[in-house]
């Protein structure tokens, strides 16, 4: 082959090429860009708020004692079952004990000196009575009726005042009565002793105003149990009392348990269950649940599942359809839309403009279709407007979602398993 036979057989080659690889490029670009897609169809949506927490005892009493001493007797461990009245402590009464004698001898000494007080009254009387009748005859002056009538009214203050007396004595009796009686500590309630913080011999300090008294031991009403929850503040709109709930007792994972809600909280969490300060703004909700292991104990950790809202056969898209885009701006203030994503703000304000809605796919292209959306499911998303069933609209993969236009070509490569319908 000669020189110029090579030269030709080369360009023809490079020739093909050139134009086999223009032609793949170019069915690549019509093609379009490859994403997921599914159908808008139409389903049981259920939405659901999840939450953790702990157990407790819906009815429960922290026994603190109102008087200082030393623990004398205990009479209960720990996990004990106990009556409403049962005896579960005494405190030393060796004080309060004397307290109560010294106040009944005080008492018996004011009451003495009140019959006294009293007769001698009753005599300055007579003896006034008997002066009034002797001026009348005569017998003796007006000024000696008068010293008669001042000593009565006298004997009548004394009298009163060792009748207060008595009343104030017999008040420190019935109070030195009252701190004696409070050396013992009963249970109000039947339940079970779920938490003992002190032992026999230790010293039993009373609150103030700023410090809190000891503890003595917590008594737990354990027929009616409540998980106390920690819901995010994102979700507390869509929360109602009454509303139903299911919870995992993670000791128990076999089984859910039927709750619902009975408490809502108002202000935000300091603390979290475990003790350590809040990270987020979280709410405290209780749910009281409707069934319980016979042998459950408090703080043992929880998720529930709170049912929010319920619907029946409604048009729902897959929560990955969803996106936001900017409104759509004059032509003439934005060179590109590139320098619409680039230069838009992203203030709240801003954010709060963004309109939201799905890539709709026809004739293998996209549109943007704004969307009113209701519930949200755990995948699903229920559609209020601007949807009809059977559309088919791009769920995927973020990437593509994130960078597609109105009117760009795409081309659905659904997974036969494991994907999107």
């Amino acid at each position: 082959m000669t020189r110029k036979s090579k030269i030709i057989v080369g360009v023809v080659v490079a020739v093909v090429v050139i134009a086999v690889g223009a032609a793949s490029v170019k069915s690549r670009q019509a093609k379009g860009t490859p994403v997921r897609t599914a159908k808008v169809g139409r389903q049981d949506l259920v939405s659901l708020i999840t939450a953790n927490g702990t157990l407790q005892a819906k009815t429960k009493v922290e026994l603190s004692a109102n008087v200082m001493g030393q623990v004398t007797q205990l009479n209960v461990e720990e996990g004990q079952a106990v009556k409403n009245g049962e005896l579960l402590l005494v405190i030393d009464q060796a004080r309060y004990s004397a307290a109560v004698e010294a106040s009944k001898k005080n008492l018996e000494a004011l009451e003495a000196e009140l019959v006294r007080s009293r007769e001698a009254a009753a005599q300055a009387h007579r003896d006034a009575a008997n002066a009034h009748k002797q001026l009348g005859e005569g017998i003796i002056a007006q000024a000696d009726y008068d010293r008669a009538r001042s000593l009565a009214d006298q004997a009548d203050a004394s009298s009163r005042r060792a009748a207060r007396q008595v009343e104030q004595a017999q008040a420190d009796l019935a109070s030195s009565r009252d701190s004696l009686a409070k050396t013992e500590i009963r249970s109000p309630i039947d339940g079970i002793v779920t938490r003992r913080n002190i032992e026999q011999g230790e010293v039993v300090v009373t609150g103030t105003m700023n410090n809190p008294g000891t503890v003595l031991m917590t008594i737990s009403d354990m027929s009616t149990i409540e998980a106390v929850l920690e819901v995010d503040q994102t979700d507390m709109p869509a929360l109602r009392l009454g509303q139903p709930a299911s919870v995992l007792i993670d000791a128990y994972p076999d089984q859910t348990f039927p709750a619902a809600v009975s408490e809502i909280g108002s202000s935000p969490i300091r603390t979290s269950s475990l003790g350590a300060a809040a990270t987020g703004t979280d709410y405290e909700v209780k749910v009281v649940l409707q069934a319980h292991p016979e042998r459950v104990r408090p703080g043992l950790t929880v998720t529930a599942d709170i049912t929010t809202s319920t619907r029946e056969k409604t048009l729902t898209v897959p929560i990955g359809a969803l996106v936001l885009r900017a409104p759509e701006q004059p032509k003439a203030k934005v060179e590109s839309e590139e320098a619409t994503r680039v230069e838009r703000p992203q203030s709240t304000a801003a954010r709060l403009k963004d309109i939201e809605g799905v890539y709709l796919v026809k004739g293998g292209k996209v549109e943007f279709k704004p969307v009113t959306v209701g519930i949200k499911g755990e995948t699903d998303v229920e559609v209020v407007e601007g949807l009809a069933e059977g559309d088919e609209v791009v769920i995927g993969p973020f990437r593509a979602l994130r960078n597609l236009k109105p009117g760009d070509a795409v081309r659905p490569e659904n997974k036969p398993e494991g994907g999107e319908k």
